[in-house]
């Protein structure tokens, strides 16, 4: 037999919901975050419990067939209550992450030094680097700008001061010129020698040679000028090998150094090495230079500047004419008894005297002698071969003087000691300035070998070679 459910009173089912409904109410307010919620939420929620109480004293169920439809309907709400709770915490944690990444990205955005967090596109950082270069091309442009404009002003006062100084120097004039546009060079040259005279009245072999050489190197105002005096038995053969080897030997050495070396000192080292080696293969060449020799001046013209290397008495002048007539010499005659000549000599083994006759008188130049024997009688401290003189003390370095152009310097006079033993510096420029006057180089050159050669018969028995070059400035 079937037992009956046991029957629960209205009252005490509604006590017992109204209990569940209690325990869910302050479930929620745990669930409930006071954070986010605070206060109001609270508040509404007691509000709410004491209406709920008014309600449910309205709406108290009569029979039994209403409790059961309000219990239904309770349980009902008891779970769409719970599963809304649920729904809404789960909102929430939601939303409370979004607005902690919100506000991180606010800091970012804010920082100044991080501007490129505002960039979110690619064409964004695209203009962003377009931007930066722009920035950086416009710097470059006013620098620039800049650097111009300094170097414009440069100029002006470079151009300024020009000015000033040429107001401080007066007119131009021929004795007062623009320095820096005088392009003074050599024009015109010409050259002439001519053989001694022996004793007996026979023409001697001529041992003077001279080299004239136009365009030297690579320009059409470069000029080389040589002149050689042979001396000593084989001295015609010591003068022609100078004559051939000595400007090869320069102008290679001129033709390899580079554009931008500093001239003077190149220049003054070309002439030593040239020399030396010029004096190696001469002695190497068979040639028996045991008491034979040469000596050799050569001035080298590039363009305004000239260079002058000498051993011996061959001599270099230029005539000048400034308000009167005056000599410049390029070179100087290495003599024996010159004090540093002397000293070499007598520092390496030899001894510096002149001839003298029984009664122990001087007779003519010093000369160079070894230390014991009467050998060589060398009339000059310098020179190609000699090879017992250079034993002694007598060598083949060459003396260099540099001379720039002046506007006063009119011509240029190389000649060996046939001119120079009895025709004074003086005279020869007076000579050669009245045909410099007529630009004729070939009848100064004319004058003054038949000079010399006059000028020999009156004071010697003999002739000594004669060879001479002129040139003109312009």
């Amino acid at each position: 037999m079937k037992q009956k459910a046991p029957q629960i009173s209205p009252n005490k089912l509604y006590a017992s919901l109204l209990k569940k409904k209690n325990e869910s109410d302050q479930q929620q307010k745990i669930v409930k975050s006071p954070v986010i919620q605070g206060n109001v939420y609270i508040n509404s929620l007691r509000n709410n419990q004491g209406q709920l109480k008014v309600d449910a004293k309205k709406s108290r169920p009569t029979s039994g067939k209403d409790l059961k439809d309000i219990s239904t309907v309770l349980l009902k709400k008891t779970h769409a209550r719970q599963n809304s709770k649920i729904i809404e915490t789960k909102e929430n944690s939601q939303n409370l992450t979004q607005s902690a990444l919100q506000l991180l990205q606010k800091i970012k955005a804010e920082r100044p030094d991080n501007k490129i967090g505002q960039i979110q596109t690619s064409k964004e950082i695209l203009q962003y680097h377009q931007q930066l270069i722009q920035k950086q091309y416009q710097k470059l442009l006013d620098l620039s700008k800049q650097t111009e404009h300094n170097q414009l002003q440069q100029q002006q006062q470079q151009q300024q001061q020009q000015q000033k100084q040429k107001l401080f120097k007066g007119p131009r004039s021929i004795s007062n010129p623009d320095i820096s546009t005088l392009q003074l060079c050599i024009t015109k040259a010409h050259a002439k020698s001519i053989p001694g005279m022996l004793y007996t009245g026979q023409t001697k072999i001529n041992q003077d040679s001279y080299k004239l050489i136009q365009k030297f190197g690579t320009k059409e105002n470069d000029w080389y000028l040589q002149v050689s005096d042979g001396h000593g038995t084989n001295g015609h053969q010591v003068a022609q090998f100078v004559q051939e080897i000595l400007p090869a030997y320069i102008e290679q050495e001129v033709m390899e150094a580079p554009y931008y070396y500093d001239r003077d000192k190149t220049i003054n080292n070309i002439f030593k090495q040239s020399f030396l080696k010029t004096n190696e293969d001469l002695l190497n060449s068979g040639i028996d230079v045991t008491y034979s020799g040469a000596t050799t001046v050569v001035v080298i013209a590039f363009e305004n500047i000239l260079y002058c290397a000498n051993i011996g008495d061959s001599r270099a002048i230029i005539g000048r004419y400034d308000t009167k007539l005056q000599v410049v010499e390029l070179s100087k005659d290495h003599k024996p008894d010159c004090f540093l000549e002397q000293a070499r000599i007598i520092q390496r083994g030899g001894r510096v005297q002149a001839y003298s006759d029984e009664d122990g008188n001087p007779i003519g130049p010093a000369r160079v002698w070894k230390l014991d024997e009467d050998v060589p009688g060398l009339a000059m401290s310098r020179s190609f071969g000699d090879y017992v003189a250079s034993q002694v003390g007598v060598i083949c370095e060459p003396e260099i003087i540099k001379h720039q152009l002046l506007p006063s310097d009119k011509f240029l006079v190389v000649a060996s000691d046939g001119i120079w033993e009895f025709l004074s510096n003086e005279w020869v420029i007076e000579t050669v300035n009245e045909y410099y006057k007529k630009g004729d180089a070939i009848g100064a050159c004319n004058k003054l070998t038949q000079a010399a050669k006059e000028a020999w018969q009156r004071e010697d028995e003999v002739i000594d070679d004669i060879t001479v070059i002129l040139a003109f400035f312009k």
